[in-house]
């Protein structure tokens, strides 16, 4: 068995994470299970960047051959994540949010674990790297109900997925935001998503910039937008704030509604 991880990557330097999750990921240990060798693959995805990300990579990869670097011309994440599905070799596939880190050394046996009983796919719970009660929260209720009663995994919590159903939903939507969302949608359409014991750790940087409070009411008018099939481009754009997050505008783009 394999299982592939596909990080998508953009501008990660300035946010300090990127080696930390990639020295978190080459310590991950898998064990024999049922005397089927288990083997992992880890694929960078990463697009043009200001802050030296690429140069990053291919020095990192130099130094571990566990790291395999993919430069890709995709203008969002979601393209990202499928160029690195589309190189990938694995059984299952772990989509990482670049500015997440998985439960140390455990991670991929819980993902093989649960994957060999049977479930097509799955999440880790969600926690950040900073205690304030309205996180907190975000996180209890990302896990509790947004996962479990309504089969909705955000990419902060790393899914993973069994690849004949991920190809059988043309992999991940090509959305400038929300493709979470609409792939978990499809997802859901084979089962709901287990949610393992492990817990990933998420920056909130967001909620340092922005502030606690005014990111969080942006996140709920965001989703209100969504539902009000408002462009995903726009929507986007709104999330941004002129900074290169998940995509990377042209200057002369146009917002459209």
């Amino acid at each position: 068995m394999r299982l592939s991880i596909v990080l998508p990557c953009l501008n990660e330097i300035r946010h300090g994470y990127l080696d930390r999750i990639l020295n978190n990921l080459i310590s991950q240990l898998v064990t024999e299970n049922n005397d089927q060798e288990i083997d992992k693959e880890i694929i960078t995805v990463v697009s043009p960047s200001d802050d030296g990300t690429d140069s990053f990579l291919t020095e990192y990869a130099d130094r571990s051959s566990e790291i395999k670097v993919v430069r890709s011309l995709a203008t969002n994440r979601a393209q990202r994540l499928n160029d690195g599905i589309a190189v990938s070799t694995g059984e299952v596939i772990l989509l990482h949010h670049p500015a997440t880190l998985l439960p140390e050394r455990i991670a991929l046996q819980l993902v093989v674990d649960c994957w060999g009983a049977g479930n097509l796919w799955g999440a880790f719970r969600h926690g950040f790297d900073y205690s304030h009660w309205l996180l907190n929260f975000t996180s209890w209720y990302s896990d509790n109900v947004r996962v479990q009663q309504k089969g909705i995994v955000y990419l902060d919590h790393c899914p993973f997925i069994d690849r004949q159903i991920l190809t059988a939903i043309g992999n991940v939507p090509d959305r400038d935001i929300f493709e979470d969302t609409v792939l978990s949608d499809r997802l859901c359409q084979f089962s709901k998503p287990a949610l393992v014991q492990g817990k990933v750790i998420t920056s909130a940087r967001r909620f340092h910039q922005r502030g606690i409070y005014r990111h969080a009411m942006l996140n709920q008018w965001l989703k209100i937008c969504y539902h009000l099939n408002i462009n995903p481009q726009f929507l986007n754009r709104l999330y941004e704030q002129k900074t290169s997050i998940n995509v990377k505008y042209a200057k002369d783009l146009e917002e459209k509604v």
